[in-house]
């Protein structure tokens, strides 16, 4: 079971590259017409559903490059030089996806989209850290209750007051 949270770990941020590149790789008429179609079909502002878009991918990058971190480090996490790489790693590759977008005909690089792309590597960042914590937390109290029941058990066991 380790090895394949070790794994995915991996090539869950590798998918999403390959999925954001895709995205920008297409032509500036076949992606206007998809994402106006489906601003359309939920009745959204095309320019929202970009900049939505580009949000959910990027926050979905830092959440798992913050994953990937965590698990080479499992017992340092959460060290803040550890938080700041997925957030460094997730603006740096928005900065790549938008000096690509000005190579593919139809499409420009916005340095509007790179901020987003950063501010949603902190929030993917953010939310795995809380969740982590969060769950820590409950993990800690959950083997507490336990170890406090089996105590309470060996006390009667022990004191015959079965």
């Amino acid at each position: 079971m380790n090895n394949i949270k070790r794994y995915w770990r991996i090539i869950f941020p590798i998918l999403l590259v390959i999925i954001i590149w895709a995205f920008s790789d297409r032509n500036g008429a076949s992606s206007s017409a998809q994402s106006n179609a489906v601003a359309d079909m939920i009745g959204a502002s095309n320019d929202f559903l970009r900049k939505f878009a580009h949000f959910v991918l990027f926050g979905a990058l830092g959440y798992s490059c913050t994953c990937f971190i965590k698990g080479l480090h499992p017992a340092t996490f959460p060290k803040h030089t550890m938080v700041f790489y997925p957030v460094i790693v997730t603006t740096v590759y928005g900065a790549l996806d938008e000096v690509h977008q000005l190579t593919v005909v139809g499409r420009n690089g916005s340095a509007s989209d790179v901020f987003i792309d950063a501010m949603a590597g902190i929030a993917g960042t953010l939310l795995y850290i809380t969740v982590f914590c969060f769950y820590r937390i409950w993990k800690s109290r959950r083997d507490a209750a336990k170890a406090i029941i089996a105590a309470q058990q060996d006390y009667i066991q022990e004191n015959g007051l079965e």
